[in-house]
């Protein structure tokens, strides 16, 4: 949805569209009991740990029944309790709520999902925000539409959260081409320009593993991939640079939760297993 001015036609003939009728409009508290009413479960906390996407659920009326902390934050809002019961017209220019307005109504009415449209917002403030936005109808427990629900992605917000890893970019492309080398973390270091403690700090910052431990993991990632096709677990120690089984199984097991026969075995008895054998 890119903003732009409507001709006047169009815009009273939105204005008639998207406004909701009074029957329509509940109040805050009925907003608040909009999941349970209907027998919908209540959206995933884990909404709230998206650092650049707006998670957003309204009725019919267009009024919020929930809304992430991101969204929140967004209109300046200190809790979900605030959002509820508001609507698009309460946070943005009307020419701006009508036309978020008109594309719910269309999901809803259409009972199709809208998915990465781009959405182009004109702020108070007259920064613009790029969104791709995804609406799908929300439905009761009879199958019925009673709202709309959706994410809008953040573009810039996107950039922002990748932007700290880019410059591990070169040395973590290093460790998929050398896995079964002795990596020296100090040249990990030289590749991303810095010095060894830098490196080692802001490693462990962004990846919450130190970067032997993320090495390790990254191994015993490869070892998954070939202990199925194979009934050499002396043999996947090597491939994976491990060099001993022993030291190789200890690792295995510290990460994975079972050895590398305990693993095998696993999949030989879900029927994953591919070309592995059994042991006589």
């Amino acid at each position: 949805m890119v903003v732009a001015t409507a001709d006047p036609e169009t815009e009273n003939h939105q204005k008639s569209r998207v406004r909701p009728s009074a029957a329509q409009v509940v109040s805050a508290a009925e907003c608040a009991e909009f999941f349970s009413r209907h027998g919908i479960s209540t959206p995933s906390v884990l909404f709230d740990d998206l650092q650049d996407t707006y998670y957003f659920a309204k009725n019919r009326a267009g009024q919020f029944v929930w809304g992430n902390r991101l969204l929140q934050e967004q209109h300046s809002l200190s809790s979900v309790k605030d959002i509820i019961g508001k609507s698009d017209h309460d946070f943005f220019r009307r020419d701006i709520a009508d036309r978020i307005r008109a594309d719910d109504l269309q999901v809803m009415e259409d009972g199709a999902p809208v998915k990465n449209k781009l959405e182009v917002l004109d702020g108070n403030n007259g920064a613009l925000s790029w969104l791709f936005t995804t609406k799908a109808p929300l439905r009761d427990r009879h199958g019925e539409i009673v709202g709309v629900e959706g994410f809008s992605r953040d573009a810039q917000r996107s950039q922002e959260a990748i932007a700290p890893f880019h410059v591990f970019k070169s040395c973590i492309e290093y460790l998929q081409a050398h896995l079964t080398e002795d990596i020296g973390i100090d040249h990990l270091a030289s590749l991303s320009c810095m010095s060894l403690s830098t490196f080692e700090r802001k490693f462990k910052q962004h990846f919450s593993l130190t970067p032997k431990q993320y090495i390790l993991r990254m191994k015993i990632h490869e070892a998954c991939r070939l202990l199925p096709g194979t009934q050499s677990i002396a043999r996947v120690a090597v491939q994976t640079g491990f060099g001993g089984q022993s030291y190789f199984t200890k690792i295995f097991r510290s990460v994975v939760g079972i050895t590398p026969k305990q693993y095998q075995l696993s999949l030989l008895a879900s029927g994953r297993a591919g070309t592995v054998r059994r042991s006589s």
